[in-house]
């Protein structure tokens, strides 16, 4: 692990060693992180639905956000399971079966099954480059709002997100 500077928060893990890099939190993924864990978002909850291409993916995946920390000694995935009553399949990580490679079609009919949240009340940030993983989960799952990132989470695509998500429900209101 890597050692250093958690934002606002401290210090402590910044970084998870995975071969010859270093995986770490973009900047405002670590922001928005603490803002859910000190309740920022209030009963807003997180779930993951992510397409690692291998098991070994998959592994190391799950390790870091097990490892990474928002705050001195709060992980990732403390954060990720705050208001699941520590449902760990809310972390729905690889492409092995069940899952697929379309995350329309494996990751998010079984984060709805496993939630109980329906698509309209999920919003989807993806940072795929090399397909629009957010279209197809947009005209597969129908009322899942959709947000790409494709450098990573930027607070301007997390707030146009925010942004979206609202106006989707405003018109259901007024629908």
């Amino acid at each position: 692990v890597v050692l250093g500077p958690l934002g606002d928060a401290g210090e402590g893990v910044s970084g998870v060693s995975s071969g010859g890099d270093i995986i770490r939190l973009f900047p405002a993924s670590l922001r928005i992180l603490q803002d859910f864990h000190s309740g920022a978002y209030g009963s807003t909850r997180l779930a993951a639905a992510s397409t690692a291409d291998t098991p070994l993916a998959t592994r190391i995946a799950h390790a870091a956000l097990g490892l990474l920390e928002v705050a001195p000694g709060v992980t990732v995935k403390d954060v990720f399971l705050q208001g699941w009553g520590g449902n760990e399949d809310v972390l729905q990580i690889g492409r092995q079966p069940p899952l697929s490679a379309d995350k329309a079609v494996s990751h998010f009919p079984r984060l709805r099954e496993v939630t109980g949240v329906p698509y309209s009340s999920m919003l989807f940030f993806d940072d795929c480059n090399w397909g629009n993983h957010c279209a197809r989960v947009a005209q597969a799952c129908p009322g899942v709002v959709t947000q790409r990132t494709p450098y990573g989470m930027q607070d301007s695509e997390w707030k146009q997100g925010l942004r979206k998500y609202e106006q989707a429900k405003l018109r259901s209101i007024g629908d």
